[in-house]
């Protein structure tokens, strides 16, 4: 719940969870940035997705895989950049665990388990048990 709190500020209070809150000024637009990344993580959460980094080789597959990941209906690819070299694209996507590891078995099928790298950029960890989420 939100309350109003002079000059146009608003401040989001603490859930039960113990979630940050953060102050937002609906005038300024201070703090939005804060909110977006908040509101961001707590669907992350809920929905069990995580951000990752792929670097896809820039040869005759890019074009099928960048498909893939396009049509896949539970990845949604985030960004898209070339390295500096040109000689790969950098893809940031947003996926959950199962579709990761779908994703996984594809690049085999590809032949290229060693030619794409995968990086996780939300500090999940790989599955050990634990849930899949480190500290921090």
């Amino acid at each position: 719940a939100a309350e109003a709190e002079g000059a146009g500020l608003l401040t989001a209070s603490s859930t039960a969870e113990g979630r940050p809150s953060v102050r937002v000024s609906a005038l300024a637009g201070t703090n939005l940035e804060a909110l977006r990344g908040m509101i961001a993580e707590h669907l992350h959460e809920a929905r069990g997705r995580s951000s990752h980094t792929l670097e896809l080789p820039c040869d005759g597959r890019l074009g099928e895989r960048l498909s893939y990941l396009h049509r896949h209906p539970r990845i949604s690819v985030l960004e898209t950049a070339t390295t500096g070299s040109g000689e790969a694209l950098i893809v940031t996507v947003e996926m959950d665990r199962d579709t990761h590891r779908a994703y996984v078995g594809q690049q085999r099928r590809w032949g290229e388990s060693d030619t794409v790298r995968v990086t996780l950029t939300d500090s999940e960890a790989p599955d050990d048990g634990s849930g899949g989420r480190s500290g921090g």
